[in-house]
């Protein structure tokens, strides 16, 4: 492949240029990885420039993958040599060396969101309930992103401190690591050791969605590129920050490309989207507080594109209503159910979905955050599975708080002081317990958990692997399939149980969704980012869902006025997804009791009791009003489906 054929403009500008540091503004599907960072990589290697020192990063794991499929897809000598991977993937792999893991001291053990729960309830002070501890968790791991004028890594108020001391002290007595801490430790490695060979690792650092970072991530960016002999690209868009609860810093890309030192460059033409749908996303962002870019540019300004706006009596309807147009869209061959992507702000709304179409023998897969250990089941099989394998305090905390609602935090917690004040494990403590040693706290509902756990441990077939997942995650159990399903597909290739927990592990936590898939997906607004689809499905257009905003009593009024701001990001990073037709749908009302579990908001004034349910008139979202002369006036769900049917 030739660097520049076949591109023009800013496209080729970028990719062509010899500057120290690049800067790149660039809107959804103006093609600014595909025509301008890979060629960028494609010169680089064609000009001599060895594949290991190029690191190529993106924010999420779904832009990561995109970006490895996109360079082994280049045919060039040295592409399978280019390091394409997340910051986050980088810096966890930096902390896994064992000279690292020397200097920091810590272990990279990562929680998974239900263990950090437990570690949350373990604490002991006043912190309030789990949602504060939460919000305390996600200012801690943003290190000093809360606070660009603090030092990183240093807690800012007496509260943060007192928490900060004992999450740490938690997470070193269980072998731990958050994941939010893996950049901040990696970060500190780097800053204190100005001599170590990964800051001289990488000729060429290339960095997508860099407006998805939070500042010590930017930071951590300009230290690898400290050296003068070290470019810097950076692309990103600040309409498409949608990361707030991880602390993103979305003026950062626009303080890049301002600086003195960086040449900059600005992409404004989107070939993904019709114009109609581009004019419904230009709209939208176009209410964003602050800003000051024009609109995009339609390269297909002479393709009108589908889009239907549609309000259901109820949630069960738009349910019904979606699944049905998917479904006599498939089985009428006018679409593959891969080009289908159905967006939901809800997980509940979107397994029900996809519970739908399988029903109807439409393939469909759902990719939530974590769903596989969604229920305590799923979360104790796969902490036996780790306790067989390996001595693992958090998996043991997850096994003794089986069965109780909080927990057993109360009595964990004096289990755990008696630990540490006695220099040993939870795990020692509970065996001298079942060799009849008396210890001063009250154990009897542990070691119930763990004679039952060990029990079931010794019976495991650990050499028949096929034997073991049947075991772990029988078929008969709704509870476990999804972990089931990840299991048997690791079974293909593991060939111990070691490699059979590390890829379900994998298989959690780092979810590749594939740009090309054979079945209908179902996801987040969150997760879409960076993905193309022909069909776009956005459910659940109500107030409450799209926007989700923090509850009065849990924020500011600032801090509600910037989740508004950053949601109509998200729907604009959802509208762009599509390439063909575009539908939003919404209901008018829900039954209170599920609004209230689906955190929608409600008129409260209207709700009428019907028979022995209360009805809810739901609040259409308030972006609906903002997406200007290219969106059509809503319909009539049923009519809509119908004349949707007999039109197709």
């Amino acid at each position: 492949m030739i660097w520049d054929d076949g591109i023009a403009g800013p496209h080729r500008a970028f990719a062509g240029s010899t500057e120290r540091r690049i800067g790149v503004l660039a809107g959804p599907g103006t093609g600014k990885t595909s025509y301008g960072l890979m060629r960028r990589v494609v010169r680089l290697l064609s000009e001599g420039v060895p594949g290991e020192r190029i690191l190529l990063l993106s924010f999420t794991r779904t832009a990561a993958h995109d970006l490895r499929r996109k360079v082994a897809a280049l045919g060039v000598e040295g592409a399978d040599d280019v390091r394409a991977t997340t910051l986050h993937s980088y810096c966890f792999s930096l902390l896994q060396r064992d000279a690292v893991l020397a200097i920091t001291g810590r272990t990279p053990r990562p929680l998974m969101n239900h263990e950090a729960d437990l570690m949350l309830r373990d604490l002991e002070g006043d912190f309030d309930n789990i949602f504060k501890r939460r919000d305390l968790l996600e200012a801690f791991e943003a290190g000093w992103a809360r606070g660009k004028k603090d030092h990183p890594g240093l807690a800012v108020g007496s509260t943060d401190k007192a928490f900060e001391a004992q999450v740490i002290q938690w997470l070193i007595h269980h072998h731990a690591m958050l994941i939010g801490e893996v950049v901040p430790l990696a970060y500190d490695y780097l800053r204190h050791n100005p001599l170590a060979d990964d800051l001289q690792a990488f000729d060429h650092v290339i960095v997508d969605e860099y407006q998805d970072l939070n500042f010590l991530e930017q930071h951590l960016l300009n230290l690898l590129a400290e050296s003068g002999s070290t470019a810097l690209c950076v692309a990103g868009d600040d309409d498409q920050s949608i990361y707030g609860f991880r602390h993103a810093n979305p003026i950062g890309i626009q303080q890049f490309w301002e600086r003195a030192d960086v040449e900059s460059h600005v992409i404004n033409v989107c070939g993904r989207c019709p114009r109609r749908i581009l004019s419904m996303a230009n709209s939208l962002i176009s209410h964003a507080m602050g800003r000051d870019k024009p609109a995009l540019d339609c390269l297909h300004a002479d393709t009108d594109g589908d889009v239907a706006i549609v309000q259901w009596p109820e949630l069960d309807d738009e349910i019904e209503g979606v699944v049905a147009a998917i479904v006599s869209d498939v089985q009428n061959e006018r679409r593959q159910p891969g080009d289908i992507l159905v967006l939901t702000g809800r997980h509940k709304i979107g397994e029900a979905i996809r519970k739908a179409l399988t029903s109807l023998d439409v393939a469909a897969h759902s990719f939530f955050t974590e769903e596989a250990v969604r229920t305590p089941d799923a979360q104790r099989a796969l902490a036996l599975l780790w306790l067989a394998v390996k001595d693992d305090s958090v998996s043991l905390r997850v096994i003794l708080g089986y069965g109780d609602q909080n927990a057993r935090a109360p009595a964990y917690q004096k289990l755990m002081e008696y630990c540490r004040s006695s220099g040993i494990t939870e795990r020692k403590a509970l065996e001298a317990a079942r060799a009849g040693s008396k210890l001063p706290v009250n154990c009897r509902a542990f070691l119930d958990q763990y004679n039952h756990a060990l029990g079931f441990i010794e019976k495991l077939p650990l050499d028949d692997l096929p034997l073991l997942v049947d075991s772990l995650f029988p078929g008969n159990v709704e509870a476990v399939s999804d972990l089931r399903a990840l299991a048997l597909k690791a079974v293909e290739v593991a060939t111990s149980p070691r490699e059979l927990l590390n890829a379900l592990i994998t298989g959690i936590t780092q979810v590749d969704v594939p740009p090309s898939p054979e079945y209908v997906r179902i996801m987040s607004l969150h997760k879409s980012k960076g993905l193309t689809s022909p069909v776009v499905y956005v459910v659940g257009m109500v107030d409450g869902i799209v926007p989700t905003l923090p509850t009065p009593d849990r924020a500011t009024e600032a801090q509600i006025a910037a989740a508004v701001e950053e949601q109509r990001r998200l729907l604009y990073v959802a509208i762009t997804r599509a390439s063909s037709q575009l539908v939003l749908t919404y209901s008018s009302k829900m039954e209170l009791g599920l609004a209230m579990s689906l955190r929608v908001q409600v008129m409260k004034s209207k709700i009428r009791k019907v028979g022995d349910i209360k009805a809810a008139p739901t609040i259409a979202s308030r972006y609906l009003r903002e997406l200007g002369t290219g969106a059509l006036h809503p319909s009539a769900g049923p009519d809509w489906l119908d004349s949707y049917l007999v039109g197709s």
